[in-house]
């Protein structure tokens, strides 16, 4: 399973929040699945928590919006 880890770009802004989602499933399969180099472990760890951090901002915009959109005087 090693060289399934996909190259996507490393700054998340550039993913679809649900790319971004799709891409954590993919680093915790990979890391479940136990057969990477602890290298490439603690790499994709690091990637999935940068992941991770930037759909929880995502999720945050998007509840201002419809925030925004539901009491406008605010």
């Amino acid at each position: 399973m090693k060289n399934d880890l996909k190259k996507l770009p490393k700054d998340g802004q550039s993913l679809t929040f649900e790319e971004q989602m799709q891409r954590l499933e993919e680093i915790v399969e990979i890391l479940d699945d136990g057969e990477a180099s602890l290298d490439e472990m603690i790499a994709l760890y690091e990637e999935g928590m940068q992941r991770s951090q930037d759909c929880r901002k995502y999720l945050e915009q998007a509840e201002q919006k419809i925030t925004l959109i539901q009491n406008p005087e605010i």
